[in-house]
């Protein structure tokens, strides 16, 4: 199944508005719509928006985001209450409250809503930085894709070189679209760094940007790592 995601942000209002997170207390409370509040589930309370809408949650000092889905009534106008686990994903916790940026999203985006926990959990297991999760998590939001298929993870090899010097000034030869998601890497028990770029979501997006990276560094190739 393809699930495509709209290209077009600028016909989705942003808008701000405080955000806060539940007290442990509420767990296993029935929510307005219903269901049992779960710290552990992307959910969220809103005084207006209807049940069920997903929402993207973008913390603008860190521009980590969220998807959540709206499941209660928040009393108070302008504010929106956070699980924890959603609330950790935006750096939320340590600052209690914080006014963030709110999209509605149209709901194509339940898909990736309902696959977020395993994403995340793929995230942990491949050990990938905070970067490479936004530059994955980018590559989700923005184009059209196959969500069903989340065991493999796509880079880029630009190049392996000789010493690390040479591998930051390859970096910073980057393009400043690719200086964001691109790291190297020492070849284990070698003196030789492999850099990379990426995530990609699929093998169709690291296509086309191995197409565009081609056009300066021949030898690049796509390498694909599979989530164990």
């Amino acid at each position: 199944m393809c699930i495509f995601f709209s290209l077009s942000a600028q016909n989705r209002k942003v808008t701000n508005i405080k955000a806060t997170y539940y007290h442990d207390r509420f767990e296993n409370r029935n929510t307005s719509s219903g269901e049992k509040f779960s710290q552990k589930l992307y959910t969220a309370a809103h005084k207006t928006l209807p049940f069920n809408t997903i929402v993207k949650i973008t913390n603008p000092k860190t521009s980590r985001y969220v998807l959540v889905k709206i499941n209660d009534r928040c009393a108070r106008a302008g504010v929106i209450d956070l699980s924890k686990t959603a609330a950790k994903r935006v750096d939320l916790l340590l600052a209690g409250v914080c006014t963030m940026q709110m999209e509605i999203m149209p709901e194509e985006y339940r898909s990736l809503w309902e696959r977020q926990t395993e994403i995340f959990a793929m995230f942990e297991s491949m050990d990938m930085t905070i970067e490479e999760q936004k530059n994955y998590m980018d590559s989700l939001y923005n184009t059209a894709l196959d969500i069903e298929e989340l065991d493999m993870v796509f880079f880029i090899k630009i190049a392996t070189v000789s010493s690390k010097a040479e591998a930051e000034n390859l970096l910073l030869s980057l393009s400043e679209d690719y200086k964001k998601r691109s790291r190297y890497e020492k070849i284990y028990n070698e003196n030789f760094y492999n850099v990379f770029v990426g995530p990609f979501a699929n093998k169709e997006i690291a296509i086309t940007n191995l197409n565009k990276l081609r056009r300066r560094y021949a030898s690049a190739h796509i390498i694909k790592k599979k989530n164990e």
